[in-house]
This record gives structure tokens, sequence and C-alpha cells, in this order.
């Protein structure tokens, strides 16, 4: 439910159309980690918030992509702790993001994913000049490889953002109580356009310290955020870097938060 690296060898995405430029008011690079809690569904009252493990956000800094500049965006999510003892739950998931540093569109998508039995490894890459886009997504949980999806995506839109590129350029705006923004969000051959807005400013408690933040809500505008429904709050530092210091991802299997723990 968090979010999905490395693009299929041989695999390339062309340039963006051109768009609106804006400045770039985000370090040129930046590691951020969260202790992750996972807090049951109301049908498993009895548990009580449990340990879940530990994510990272990257802005891994300027790459090259097609002779033109880029930027690597990486998140991983590992568990740890008491959801192994429990469940014996194992997820050790990378995903890097490819994303233009102007628009933040993203140009490709690459996901390692290990969770328990199931291990996938996705690949997408958009092609905004003809509105296309390919997905190849391979189980390699079996002895030999196999292919589960490798198909083409017609009448795209020129600019979709991964939830983190989407996060990014967030970033890049002005923030005040009732701001928002839409944005055409991606999750492999999903797409759905996202309402983010800031509902208000209010003190949050990480590990990392205490921190004035903007609380900002996503709503897909048809249907759950997430393939399985589900909404995602998150709560950004009120200073000149607004940092997420906290995110909330809510879905029928309970609510993961997770908590800044350090920021470098």
């Amino acid at each position: 439910m968090l979010a999905e690296a490395l693009a299929a060898p041989g695999t390339t995405c062309p340039s963006l159309a051109t768009a609106n430029k804006e400045p770039l008011p985000l370090p040129a690079s930046e590691h951020l980690t969260y202790r992750v809690e996972w807090n049951p569904p109301w049908y498993l009252f009895l548990l009580p918030p449990i340990e879940a493990g530990e994510a990272t956000l990257s802005l891994a800094g300027e790459t090259r992509y097609q002779d033109k500049k880029a930027l690597k965006i990486v998140f991983t999510a590992r568990s740890s702790g008491t959801l192994i003892r429990l469940f014996g739950v194992k997820i050790d998931d990378y995903f890097e993001f490819t994303t233009d540093p102007e628009t933040f569109c993203t140009h490709c998508v690459s996901k390692r994913i290990r969770e328990a039995r199931r291990m996938r490894d996705i690949d997408l890459v958009y092609y905004p000049e003809s509105r296309q886009m390919h997905l190849r997504e391979v189980d390699v949980s079996t002895l030999v490889p196999r292919v589960l999806r490798d198909e083409d995506h017609e009448e795209i839109a020129p600019c979709v953002r991964d939830l983190f590129s989407a996060l990014y350029s967030f970033r890049r705006t002005e923030l005040t109580a009732g701001t928002s923004r839409r944005v055409l969000v991606g999750d492999d051959n999903h797409i759905k356009e996202v309402e983010v807005k800031v509902e208000k400013r209010e003190r949050v408690s990480t590990p990392a310290g205490d921190f004035m933040a903007w609380r900002v809500d996503t709503v897909a505008i048809f249907g759950g955020l997430f393939k399985s429904g589900g909404q995602f709050r998150m709560w950004l530092s009120a200073d000149e870097r607004k940092i997420p210091v906290k995110f909330e991802a809510r879905a029928s299997i309970g609510k993961v938060v997770g908590s800044l723990q350090e920021a470098r």
C-alpha cells in the first residue's frame, strides 16, 4: 500500500513535452527515514498498534535520461519487529522513479516488490508524445520467472505523476489553509485524478521531534486513491523545506502510519 525501481534493460523514456517551468526550491538531495506502525482494522480491535518496520524516501539527486536532466526518487519499505513475530510478514520493497526536474511528470517507474511469497518486478515507461505507456510485470517467485503482463496502454495524458513525484511537486507550492491542486497520479495501469488540499496547520510529534506542520489530505475524484480504495494523508513541515514529517494510509486492512525518524 505504500508505494513502489531500475528500468528494465534496454528501456528508455522520451523527453517530456514542454510545460510551465517553476523554480525548484528543493535540496539537491534528501534522505528521510520513517518509523512505520500498523493500526489493525476495527474487527481486530483487541490488537494494539503494531510496529511494522521502516520506510525511507530519498531525493537521490540528478541523473540523465535520454540525454536530458532527470531526477531519481527512491522509496523503500522493510518490515521488522512485531509484525514479523506475530504474522511472519516479511517485506523488503524497493521502488525507483525517474522524473522530470521541472514538471515532475514521471518518465519511468520500476518496482522490486518482495512481500512474503509475493515477489514481483514491475517496470513502467511513459511515452507522452504518443500518449502511450508500457507495463511489464514479472513473477520472480518461481524457479523460472513468469511474465504476468507485458502490455501497452493508449490515450495516456501527457503528464502523469507517481505518488512521490506528485508529493515533491506539491512541496514547491506556497502552502496556506485551503491551498489545493488537482493532479493525475499513476499506479501501474491505474491513473486517477487526485485533489490535494491543505486542511490546517497543527503540531505533530515524531521520533525526530515536534513540528508545526500543514495537514494535507488527498482525495481521488473517482474511487479510492489506491487500487483497493483508501485514503492518504500527510503532514508537511510549516517551513521552507516542507518535509513530510508524517503520513497515514487508510485502507480496508487498517491504517499504516509513518513518523519521521531522521532527515538529512
